[in-house]
């Protein structure tokens, strides 16, 4: 397991945006939180895989219900990663599995954050 971010980083914002590794294999990753319960992402748009946040951990729309990308608009369930919105409108986030013990969020994947940044690469359509 790899450790994420502790409880207490997304308070001050609900959530938390992160790169594991670098380069190539570099995979960035945002952590939310929702009524008690949290939830990792690939922090990549899936219209462009552009990362969601122009600002640092700052990822939600006005409503505080959905991720937003800063750079088309799309919004994002926090629950499912679902885009209800926007350009990539029925697309969905990629979703991470994550542990949460001792007050800690853990990346729980069977690939690496290489591998998983790697697999997400060969997707792009561009």
């Amino acid at each position: 397991m790899i450790l994420l971010c502790r409880k207490e980083d997304l308070a001050a914002t609900g959530a938390k945006g992160l790169v594991l590794g670098e380069g190539e294999d570099a995979l960035e990753v945002v952590v939310v939180e929702k009524s008690g319960k949290r939830y990792a992402y690939i922090n990549a748009c899936p219209h462009q895989f552009i990362p969601l946040e122009t600002f640092p951990d700052h990822f939600f729309a006005e409503d505080k219900k959905h991720l937003i990308c800063s750079g088309h608009w799309a919004l994002f369930r926090l629950d499912t990663g679902l885009c209800v919105e926007g350009p990539c409108r029925g697309d969905s986030l990629d979703k991470l599995a994550i542990v949460e013990q001792d007050g800690a969020i853990y990346l729980n994947e069977a690939r690496t954050p290489a591998e998983i940044a790697r697999a997400k690469r060969t997707k792009r359509n561009w």
